[in-house]
């Protein structure tokens, strides 16, 4: 077969291609449907409920019924996914600056993670102040008083960054409201929650509260939560422990978060314990706690 025979060929066969597909759908024209890429977008069946379906809809930032082109996700979901995933990356690898604490007046320490990888790495090292911090915060810190706060950044320092101020200035001010004497806050940089029960008893605290950036899920880095703990010790097992979590404005916004956690504290005491302890107490607030 000549060159110019199989040219004739190939041609022949590419016409009866595009003659077979017009046939079957018609061709879309770009200039008619600009923003139109791949197969048409199935909708979904109609609701039986227009109204209440889009009531659910504006109370969730989930992605709930979002449609679908054939068995993929629509290109606009798609896109967020992606970008949703990239800020849950960002918050991971976020880290708070050099001298932030000290503008919150928050007293700085640190834990004995060396630095953010060996943090992601050995969580144990996260659980513990370094040498240097623990002696500042035996020099440092007030001694023996109800409620000792603390921030961390956790796994998301940007959460702590965003939120964290407001929280730890909400938490200070419900606390002492109820009656509680609170401690000079303190800030813990490479923190996991179990930090929380070394800084208790080197404090000589009858209680702690650690506030941390949660691991972040798609769209979410900019969670905090809430871990208390009463008479501290190290290794507090978390079956003694309490936390409240989704802490932000499109969660438990700081100001709710801290006034539940002052009630909380409040059963806490009276019940000379937290977390299981408190199994038997105000069903009002208990489905706002979970137990960690």
């Amino acid at each position: 077969m000549t060159e110019d025979e199989l040219r004739k060929l190939v041609t022949e066969v590419v016409r009866e291609v595009v003659k077979s597909a017009e046939t079957k759908s018609p061709v879309v024209r770009e200039e008619d449907e600009p923003l139109r890429r791949g197969p048409h977008h199935r909708p979904l069946p109609a609701p039986k409920n227009a109204e209440a379906l889009e009531q659910y809809k504006a109370l969730t930032p989930s992605r709930i019924v979002t449609g679908r082109t054939g068995t993929r996700y629509l290109t606009k979901s798609y896109l967020g996914l992606r970008a949703d995933h990239a800020i849950a990356l960002d918050a991971v690898e976020s880290e708070v600056p050099d001298g932030w604490a000290e503008q919150q007046g928050w007293l700085p320490l640190r834990t004995r993670a060396k630095d953010h990888q060996e943090f992601f790495l050995h969580p144990d090292q996260g659980r513990r102040l370094d040498d240097a911090s623990k002696a500042r915060c035996e020099k440092e810190a007030e001694r023996g008083v109800d409620v000792q706060l603390i921030a961390g950044d956790g796994l998301s320092a940007h959460a702590l960054l965003k939120n964290g101020p407001a929280l730890m200035k909400a938490l200070s001010t419900h606390l002492a409201g109820v009656g509680f004497r609170v401690g000079k806050p303190l800030f813990v940089k490479f923190a996991r929650i179990g930090v929380q029960d070394e800084i208790g008893v080197v404090s000589q605290a009858k209680s702690t509260i650690i506030i941390v950036g949660e691991r972040p899920g798609l769209g979410t880095g900019d969670s905090l939560s809430i871990y208390t703990a009463y008479g501290p010790k190290l290794g507090q097992d978390n079956a003694e422990k309490d936390c409240i979590s989704n802490v932000r404005d499109l969660g438990f916004v700081p100001e709710r978060a801290a006034a539940r956690c002052a009630a909380l504290m409040k059963e806490t005491f009276a019940a000379g314990g937290g977390g299981v302890k408190l199994t038997g107490g105000d069903p009002a607030f208990r489905p706002h706690v979970v137990n960690h």
